[in-house]
């Protein structure tokens, strides 16, 4: 990384590049920030905020402790993480899995589908992630993976298959197995900006420790347009999820400095689901009685908390929404299908929904920015503000992207899945 892009260094030190400061983008987003208004919640769903492709020590690339993942995860204030270690029978005994205080663990796995690149800085490797794997699986007597076996394993395993890296897929057929893919990923963003890392690399020794959150956004906050291309493909014939790929590994350290640790990457990327808020419990005010609804009307309801069930049903419904948090926390935004404007939800996010007079599709967002539909991939309206109403004439596979006008151009926020309207 250093070798490739060392003559950046010049024009990054010479003054000559046109990139907006830190300072400049902080006082920007902080600005953008203060306009933050969340809209009500759905009735009857709660949101989660999580990430998903994270790597432990487990890993033979990562060195990361189950202590400092935890840390991690509580400062980003994640309410779940999606652990994807390279394949180890470890994983099954070792690995992290279940309930960790306010933190909802599941394990899942990457398994490698092969590269279309192999150079360094050209590297194009997919992988399979696989959520919600309940036991080992058995590659080939070579070590290596017999692909048609491993799909037919993890759908006997009621796991999710999460193409990871998907440029990277050597056999597109494997598309057809799958649930879903990532829409972005982290790691595969820094790699085609890596012209950009250099002066990353200069702000990071220059600015780090004030700025750490406004120089990896003008690294990382990017439009994956080939990923989002082949997602509208792909929805156009079937339900196929979209999530952010943190592929958090906290493995680059450059002279003694940790360029990647868990609690920034945590925060720069998540996806946020929606979940049935269940049976409700409450607690007396001020005590530590616990009873069941409706003993008095003193006591204060208490949201269940998010099972490993609930998140799995979510993800595989489609019930999410991608957003860089590293620009303005997008906790809140609501994607949903209404029978006529301001009437009962008809469908959220992830919902077949028929075609029906007076079908509005309804986008709401806590702060102001430019709220774009599209149908069958194709971009149809473009509201700036909080919301955007449409009125629906015709079936379609809908989702919405939102984006933030930050110094000198705007940057993508948030990513729905669609809502598919039949006829």
């Amino acid at each position: 990384m250093l070798a490739a892009g060392l003559g950046a260094f010049i024009p990054a030190i010479g003054g000559c590049s046109s990139t907006p400061s830190v300072g400049a983008i902080r006082e920007a987003l902080q600005a953008l920030r203060r306009q933050r208004i969340a809209p009500p919640p759905f009735e009857g769903h709660r949101e989660f905020r999580g990430v998903v492709h994270a790597h432990t020590e487990l890993s033979h690339d990562s060195t990361g402790t189950v202590e400092e993942i935890l840390k991690a995860a509580g400062s980003a204030k994640l309410e779940f993480l999606v652990t994807t270690d390279h394949y180890t029978p470890r994983i099954f005994t070792e690995g992290l899995d279940g309930r960790r205080g306010s933190l909802l663990v599941v394990r899942g796995v990457e398994i490698p589908l092969g590269c279309t690149r192999q150079g360094a800085l050209t590297r194009r490797c997919a992988s399979v992630l696989a959520i919600g794997l309940r036991g080992p699986l058995v590659p080939g007597p070579d070590g290596e993976w017999d692909l048609d076996e491993l799909f037919k394993g993890l759908r006997s395993q009621g796991a999710l298959a999460i193409i990871a890296h998907p440029r990277g897929l050597l056999n597109q057929s494997y598309f057809r197995y799958a649930d879903g893919l990532e829409i972005c990923d982290l790691a595969d963003t820094v790699r085609d900006r890596r012209v950009d890392v250099p002066r990353f690399l200069l702000k990071f020794f220059m600015d780090y420790d004030e700025y750490q959150d406004e120089i990896l956004l003008s690294l990382i906050v990017e439009r994956s347009n080939w990923n989002l291309v082949e997602w509208d493909r792909f929805t156009k014939t079937r339900r196929f999820i979209g999530l952010a790929g943190n592929d958090a590994h906290q493995n680059l350290s450059v002279f003694g400095r940790q360029a990647d640790p868990y609690a920034l990457i945590f925060r720069a990327v998540n996806t946020h689901i929606l979940a049935p808020l269940g049976v409700a419990i409450f607690r007396a005010v001020n005590t530590h009685i616990l009873a069941p609804l409706g003993v008095a009307e003193s006591l204060r309801p208490l949201a269940p908390p998010l099972t490993t069930g609930n998140l799995m049903s979510a993800l595989r419904a489609g019930r999410c929404f991608v957003s860089f948090n590293l620009l303005a926390d997008a906790a809140g935004f609501r994607f949903a299908a209404h029978v006529r404007d301001g009437g009962p939800v008809a469908g959220l996010m992830g919902d077949d929904v028929p075609l029906q007079d007076g079908l509005v599709l309804a986008a709401q967002c806590p702060v102001p920015g430019a709220v774009e539909l599209l149908r069958d991939g194709v971009p149809i309206r473009r509201q700036e503000g909080r919301e955007l109403l449409h009125q629906v004439d015709r079936p379609g596979v809908y989702r919405i992207e939102v984006s933030l006008w930050v110094v000198d151009r705007w940057r993508p926020w948030i990513f729905s899945n669609p809502i598919y309207v039949r006829a």
